[in-house]
Order: C-alpha cells, then structure tokens, then sequence
C-alpha cells in the first residue's frame, strides 16, 4: 500500500473515537480526564475503561497506580513496550490494536447478487448488514457521526462468508451514508488482522494502540 499523504491529528481522532464508540454501544458519553477519558460501563468483566490518548508517563503512572478494581478496562494510545513497564501484574495485557484514521471518499459499493444488504439509522448510529437468501446474517458493521467524524465500529464478516468482499462494501455503504452526514474523517480502532484489511482500502494507523483489563 502507499503511503496515505494526509497526517492524522491523533487527539482529534482519539476524542472523536471514544465518543463514537459510546453511541455505538448506546453508552453514557466519555468524561474528560487529564489523562484522556474515562467511560463507565457497568458490567462485571468490563467495570469501567480509561482511555489514555498518549503516552505520557507520569499520568499514565498515576492512573494505574490509583486504579484497583477487577473488570477494570485501559487503552493506552501507544506500543506495548511503552505501556507494559507502569502495568502491575494484576493487569492482562490483550492482543495488539490500531487507532485507524481515513479521508472519506465517495465509493461505489458492488451489489452482491447471493446477498441482501440492508441499512438502518437511528439516532447519531447507523447499521448495515449483509444476510443471505436464506435470511442468516453474513456480514455487518455500524457506524457513527459526531463532530464531522464517522466512528466504524463492529465490523464483522462471519467465517463461512469471509473473501467475497463483504466487508468490504460495507464499509462502503457506511462511508456513503457518513459523506451525506457531512462526516469527512473516518476513525476506527483495529485488531491485528483487521489494520491489513483497512490498509488495503486506504486507512493510516494514527497509533498503536495497548489494550489490558484489571485481573
């Protein structure tokens, strides 16, 4: 892939991230730290996250070190070899990850004649799904709009419909539907296996980023 000729604001696109991703999971909106943002989930295997949208050692010390609940999430915007020096033992550190960034561009999405796609806004949140003729969900993904960014989130092609471009055209239709938004700035965070796919279509990794969850 090319080189992507656009620089990415990393605190733009981290603000504009964890806001999307709250409206995507329909939950409360991020609070401000000085360290980044903290949003409150509530669940016993993910209490509450804290994203840490640089890697700034004092603050990041400061943070783990006054953290000590069990279901505790952090992301840290930044490569493990950063992170992992201020994490405690009782800190699991998770797969890599990758805040993603793309210029949105009007694109042509291929009809795909053995599946049905479907498209549903409600709110700031729009989903697209791919079924089958026998109506079995093949692909989806979602999306949100929020201060001209457009948050991708859970983007999935199950196993036994991966490499027919499923996924692919429906990110997409969701990159259509944000450009009509007024949306300009397409912001994702990505697993491993995900960033080799959004560089194929044009997203830069803005940053790595470091996942761990409070054992």
């Amino acid at each position: 892939m090319k080189d992507h000729p656009h620089k990415f604001n990393q605190t733009a696109a981290v603000e504009a991230w964890v806001h999307g991703w709250t409206l995507t999971r329909g939950k409360l909106p991020p609070v401000k730290q000085t360290y980044g943002y903290k949003i409150d989930l509530g669940m016993p295997d993910h209490l509450e996250r804290h994203v840490v949208a640089s890697c700034d050692a004092q603050a990041l010390r400061e943070l783990t070190g006054n953290l000590a609940v069990p279901g505790t999430w952090l992301k840290v915007c930044a490569s493990p070899e950063m992170v992992t020096p201020f994490l405690r033992d009782i800190w699991i550190v998770q797969p890599p990850e990758y805040l993603m960034a793309v210029v949105l561009h009007q694109a042509t999405p291929i009809a795909h004649n053995d599946y049905q796609l479907s498209v549903r806004t409600s709110g700031a949140v729009t989903d697209a799904e791919f079924r089958n003729k026998e109506g079995q969900l093949a692909a989806r993904g979602r999306v949100a709009q929020s201060s001209g960014f457009a948050i991708f989130d859970q983007v999935v092609t199950e196993p036994e419909h991966q490499r027919k471009g499923l996924g692919r055209i429906i990110m997409a239709a969701l990159s259509n539907l944000s450009i009509a938004n007024e949306s300009k700035i397409g912001v994702l965070v990505a697993t491993e296996d995900g960033r080799a796919l959004y560089e194929t279509i044009g997203w830069t990794v803005v940053s790595p980023v470091t996942a761990a969850v409070m054992a």
